[in-house]
């Protein structure tokens, strides 16, 4: 997603490194704010629960990781993009959906280009965090977990409205 919504004093988006040309490579990065204002009219910010739906059609085993957080494995090969990935496990993007590793932006540093795509989900139980899907270049697996609002992720919009 590479849509630049108005900046105000909650709702922040940037590209990687504040450079241009990453934004048309990999997309914004948005904080949760910013994430509830990207996606265009007739399309939502999907749900921990949507997320759910796409991750568990395409996952092959779940397993609790040392933190009780639930990582189902092959989404995160079969989701991946071929491309953008340093050093990464081997992904076959055999569902055209194309995750590319395009960072995020914590408080006054971008981090993990190439290496880690996480994307905002529009569950938010806690004021100060909300859900995200974590894909990592070395791992068949991806997680959903909460996160700061603060930070700047990727977004991923669906047709239609909210379930």
């Amino acid at each position: 997603m590479n849509f630049e919504t108005e900046d105000d004093s909650l709702a922040k988006s940037w590209c990687y490194d504040d450079k241009p040309e990453n934004c048309k490579q990999f997309g914004r990065l948005y904080n949760w704010d910013a994430a509830q204002k990207a996606c265009p009219e007739g399309w939502h910010l999907p749900t921990a629960d949507e997320w759910f739906e796409l991750i568990e059609n395409h996952t092959c085993e779940i397993e609790e990781d040392e933190d009780n957080a639930d990582m189902y494995h092959c989404a995160g090969i079969s989701l991946k993009a071929l491309q953008s990935w340093e050093d990464a496990i081997p992904n076959t993007n055999e569902h055209g959906f194309s995750v590319i590793a395009a960072g995020i932006a914590v408080p006054d540093e971008f981090k993990y280009i190439g290496k880690v795509s996480d994307f905002w989900t529009a569950t938010a139980p806690y004021e100060k965090y909300a859900g995200i899907v974590t894909f990592d270049r070395t791992e068949d697996f991806v997680t959903i977990v909460l996160t700061d609002k603060k930070y700047g992720l990727s977004v991923r919009c669906i047709k239609g409205r909210a379930k």
